[in-house]
Parts: C-alpha cells; sequence; structure tokens
C-alpha cells in the first residue's frame, strides 16, 4: 500500500520521462537555427514553469518556420520537474535566472527575449 507521501513506480518513472523530454527538446532546440532556445541560451534568462508549459503543450516551436526540429508529444512539467530542468539548465548556464520579463504569457515573453538582442 502507498501512503498519501510516497509516489508509485509508475509515477516515478512519469516524473522521469517528462523530466529526460523537457531536456531533449530544450537541447534540441538550442541547436536548431531559428529555435527559441538558441536565442534563449545567450539572454541569461529561464522561462517561467507557466510559460514554459505553454511552449511543451504545443508540441512544437513555432519560431522553427522551417521545420528543421521535429515535433513531439505535448507534455507539461509539475514544479519539482520544472526545477530538475531548471537546475539542469544551470549547469550549463550559470548566471541564469528565471524572470517573467513583465510579460503575461509565453509569447509575449519570447518577444521580450528576441528584442534584448
Amino acid at each position: 500500500m502507498v501512503s498519501n507521501n510516497e509516489i508509485t513506480e509508475d509515477e516515478l518513472t512519469g516524473r522521469v520521462m517528462s523530466i529526460a523530454l523537457a531536456k531533449n527538446v530544450i537541447r534540441e532546440n538550442s541547436d536548431v537555427l531559428y529555435g527559441i532556445f538558441s536565442i534563449i541560451k545567450f539572454s541569461g534568462f529561464f522561462p517561467p514553469r507557466d510559460f514554459l508549459n505553454t511552449f511543451f503543450r504545443q508540441g512544437s516551436d513555432p519560431c522553427d518556420q522551417d521545420a528543421r526540429m521535429a515535433g513531439w508529444v505535448p507534455f507539461e512539467l509539475t514544479p519539482a520537474e520544472y526545477q530538475s530542468v531548471f537546475d539542469w539548465w544551470l549547469s550549463i548556464y550559470p548566471d541564469a535566472r528565471v524572470d517573467t520579463l513583465s510579460a503575461c504569457h509565453w509569447d509575449e515573453w519570447c518577444t521580450e527575449i528576441i528584442e534584448q538582442d
């Protein structure tokens, strides 16, 4: 029997898979010409969880208009999964910080990132 504070093996597997998928999508997108993360990685910022989940729910990057990167099955990150992904990002870009940049949603946030170039 699983107590309320314990997670099941299936839940743990799902979390690990979501984290791995998020890292893979971000990593691949960072290397794609016009991929949004190819810009974010030099910005000093990382999107807040709600904004990042909007990106992941889309299943593709609208900035990648030439479809150089394959799409993915839409998904979302829990707060704990997001923290793991952000910690991974910090291991690569230690000066990055989470900031809304006064944006209300993902598209507005991306515009702020692109326009700061």
